[in-house]
Protein backbone atom coordinates (compact mmCIF):
# COMPACT_ATOMS: atom_id res chain seq x y z
CA UNK A 1 0.00 0.00 0.00
CA UNK A 2 1.17 3.49 -0.84
CA UNK A 3 -0.14 6.60 0.91
CA UNK A 4 -0.56 9.78 -1.14
CA UNK A 5 -1.21 13.41 -0.24
CA UNK A 6 -3.18 15.14 -2.99
CA UNK A 7 -3.34 18.91 -2.63
CA UNK A 8 -4.53 21.95 -4.58
CA UNK A 9 -1.90 23.82 -6.60
CA UNK A 10 -3.72 27.18 -6.58
CA UNK A 11 -7.14 28.74 -6.02
CA UNK A 12 -9.79 27.79 -8.59
CA UNK A 13 -13.51 28.62 -8.76
CA UNK A 14 -15.80 26.67 -11.07
CA UNK A 15 -19.07 27.85 -9.52
CA UNK A 16 -21.18 27.28 -6.41
CA UNK A 17 -19.77 24.49 -4.27
CA UNK A 18 -16.81 24.06 -6.61
CA UNK A 19 -14.14 26.30 -5.12
CA UNK A 20 -10.71 24.70 -4.76
CA UNK A 21 -8.41 26.62 -2.43
CA UNK A 22 -4.64 26.29 -2.33
CA UNK A 23 -3.79 24.22 0.73
CA UNK A 24 -6.82 21.93 0.55
CA UNK A 25 -5.66 18.31 0.60
CA UNK A 26 -6.75 14.73 1.02
CA UNK A 27 -4.88 11.55 1.81
CA UNK A 28 -5.45 8.44 -0.28
CA UNK A 29 -3.96 4.96 -0.19
CA UNK A 30 -3.49 2.87 -3.31
CA UNK A 31 -2.27 -0.69 -3.82
CA UNK A 32 0.35 0.43 -6.37
CA UNK A 33 3.14 2.99 -6.43
CA UNK A 34 1.71 4.71 -9.53
CA UNK A 35 0.44 8.24 -8.71
CA UNK A 36 -3.38 8.18 -8.62
CA UNK A 37 -3.72 11.44 -10.59
CA UNK A 38 -2.38 9.57 -13.61
CA UNK A 39 -5.00 6.82 -13.36
CA UNK A 40 -8.48 7.87 -14.59
CA UNK A 41 -10.26 5.27 -12.45
CA UNK A 42 -9.06 7.11 -9.30
CA UNK A 43 -10.38 10.55 -10.36
CA UNK A 44 -13.87 9.86 -9.03
CA UNK A 45 -12.44 8.52 -5.74
CA UNK A 46 -10.35 11.69 -5.38
CA UNK A 47 -13.38 13.92 -6.11
CA UNK A 48 -15.49 12.06 -3.53
CA UNK A 49 -12.74 12.43 -0.92
CA UNK A 50 -12.55 16.21 -1.46
CA UNK A 51 -16.37 16.45 -1.46
CA UNK A 52 -16.62 14.54 1.82
CA UNK A 53 -13.84 16.41 3.60
CA UNK A 54 -14.66 19.96 2.44
CA UNK A 55 -18.41 19.77 1.59
CA UNK A 56 -17.70 20.69 -2.03
CA UNK A 57 -19.33 19.47 -5.22
CA UNK A 58 -16.42 18.54 -7.51
CA UNK A 59 -16.79 16.14 -10.39
CA UNK A 60 -14.05 13.83 -11.58
CA UNK A 61 -13.18 15.99 -14.62
CA UNK A 62 -11.27 18.48 -12.42
CA UNK A 63 -9.24 15.84 -10.58
CA UNK A 64 -6.03 15.96 -12.61
CA UNK A 65 -2.48 17.27 -12.49
CA UNK A 66 -3.53 20.63 -13.94
CA UNK A 67 -5.15 21.54 -10.61
CA UNK A 68 -3.68 19.11 -8.09
CA UNK A 69 -0.28 17.92 -6.83
CA UNK A 70 0.28 14.32 -5.80
CA UNK A 71 2.98 13.51 -3.24
CA UNK A 72 3.96 10.13 -1.85
CA UNK A 73 4.06 10.15 1.97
Amino acid sequence: MTLWKISAKNNWNWGTGKQLVKGMFIELSTPTSTPPLGIPSYHEVIAKAFNTKYSTNFDKSKMNSSFLICEKI
